[in-house]
This record gives structure tokens, sequence and C-alpha cells, in this order.
């Protein structure tokens, strides 16, 4: 994302046109401030050279920075005792201005889209927490089905039994009427022949 001295150093080369006076003391100490630590050559120009393809890939600058430091590059090779700038650098560092511009927004949509992420991974735990809950009480509710249909199916068979036990009692109770009911025109003749003889015991 571009700073604000990165922001106005960009901003000032593109007044120079309007201000030469100006311009040879701000542009001078803008290029100090890009080139600042770096040993330059009196025949060379002042310059941010490119990596080599034999560099280490940990020394490689990552595509987010480039157009920063082609910016910074761009301002390093520009001649101090000069007042104007081309037409070609001023749209290099229009075209520059723009790319840190979409930088700024592309990192901001990615905080965004982090930020919505995290969200999303906050919900996903909930739900994966409260599913492990109601997982947990499934299982307790289903050995509790469990436990009731044994009990069901216990008191069934103990119902079966008082079932058949009340029908065989039934049945010796009808066996025992029968049996009463042959008997019982019997008991009446023997108890009919025992009353003449009760009476002449009597007499």
């Amino acid at each position: 994302m571009p700073t604000d001295r990165t922001r106005a150093l960009i901003s000032h080369e593109l007044i120079l046109k309007t201000d030469s006076d100006k311009l040879k003391t701000e542009e001078a100490d803008c290029v100090k401030a890009v080139i600042h630590n770096q040993e330059t050559k009196e025949t060379e120009p002042i310059g941010i050279t490119a990596l080599s393809p034999t560099q280490p890939s940990s020394q490689i600058v990552s595509p987010k920075l480039s157009p920063l430091k082609h910016a910074f590059k761009i301002l390093a090779s520009f001649d101090c005792s000069s007042t104007t700038l081309t037409i070609e650098q001023k749209k290099e560092l229009l075209t520059m201005e723009e790319s840190l511009k979409e930088l700024a927004d592309r990192a901001a949509k990615a905080v965004q889209d982090n930020n919505h992420l995290i969200a999303k991974e906050s919900m996903k735990q909930t739900i994966s927490r409260n599913l492990d809950r109601n997982l947990i009480r499934y299982k307790e509710v289903v050995s509790e089905v469990k436990q009731v249909e044994q009990k069901l199916t216990a008191l069934s068979a103990e119902r079966k039994e008082i079932f058949r036990s009340c029908k065989k009692m039934k049945m010796e109770l009808e066996a025992l009427g029968k049996e009463w009911a042959e008997h019982e025109p019997k008991a009446k003749v023997v108890e009919e022949e025992e009353k003449p003889v009760e009476a002449d015991g009597e007499e």
C-alpha cells in the first residue's frame, strides 16, 4: 500500500513544470531520499538495478511491490540538473500512480475478503459445535428409545404370560363347573337316601 511519502514524491514530480526554481531543490531531495545509502559511480546513472536470474529467490521482489519499486527506479533515474520531465516520464509516473491506487484497492479488498473468511470460519466452527452436540443428544435419545423398547418387550411378554395363565385358569374353572354339574344330581340322590336312615336312627 503506498505511503504518504510516496504519494508526495509523485505529486511533486507532476508540478515541476510550473515551478522550475523550486524544482531544483525538491527534485534533488527526492532523488537523494530514494537513493539514500546507495553507492554510485561518476560515469553511471543513479538507479536501482534489475535483479539477475541467478539471484536467490528470497531476493526477488514481490509482484505486489514491483510497481512501487519501478516508481522509485524512475525517480532515481532523473537528472538532478534538469528542470523538466519528459512526456514519457510523466506518463510513467501517472501509470505508476494508477498502479499504486490499484494496489491500495486490492489490499483493501484482500483485507475485506480475509475478514469475510474469518467470519465464515467462525460460523463454520459454531455450526460444527452445534452439530456435535446434536449428534451426542441423538445418540442419547436412541439409547433411551432402545431401553424403552426393551421394557415394552418385557411388558408384552409378561402380558402374554398373564393372558395364558388367565386362560388356563378359566379352562380349569369351566372344567370344575362341568364336574360340579355332573356330581350335583348324584349328591342330591345321596342326600335324599340318607334322610330316611337318619329318621330311623332317631326312633
